[in-house]
């Protein structure tokens, strides 16, 4: 066993020699683990990185598929949105169309209804005028040639006459 000596010079040699065999045990046994150890935990950090890089650039890819996507799908929409107005205007144009020409077609059978009315009309009038005044001259052939009464069955005439007009 070793013992310190009371001289300071082996005292100090010798805390050399024992710091110096503690530092090689160090070396040698515990720093190639220890070692081995950090390089182990450097690759896997290393290796974190490269995935993390790797999944950066994955949804930077996907983000700008995402937007690219998007774009498309916004173009499309627009285009449908553009083709829905020109449709729209189409209908509408088209129902401007057809309800003019459906007005114009009630407004040609009114007018036709209105004509043959007014045609049944006077063939009425005319009918009862022609009655009124074979009435009338029949009165005035069977009366007799007397100036005044021939003259007051005229005008009863004209007076039935006009009064059948209104």
């Amino acid at each position: 066993m070793l013992y310190a000596s009371t001289n300071f010079g082996e005292s100090y040699i010798l805390e050399v020699v024992g710091t110096l065999l503690v530092v090689v045990f160090i070396v040698r046994k515990v720093v190639p683990p220890l070692r081995k150890a950090m390089d182990r935990q450097a690759e896997a950090i290393r290796a974190q990185l490269a995935a993390g890089d790797e999944a950066r650039k994955a949804a930077e890819r996907l983000v700008a598929a995402r937007k690219a996507e998007l774009e498309r799908a916004r173009s499309e929409a627009a285009a449908l949105l553009e083709q829905a107005k020109v449709t729209s205007a189409q209908l509408v144009a088209d129902g401007e169309r057809r309800s003019n020409e459906e007005y114009e077609r009630l407004v040609a059978r009114a007018a036709t209804e209105v004509e043959l009315r007014r045609a049944r009309a006077r063939e009425e009038v005319t009918a009862r005028v022609a009655a009124l005044v074979v009435a009338a001259a029949e009165a005035v052939v069977e009366a007799e040639l007397d100036a005044e009464l021939h003259h007051h069955l005229i005008v009863e005439a004209i007076a039935a006459a006009e009064s059948e007009a209104r």
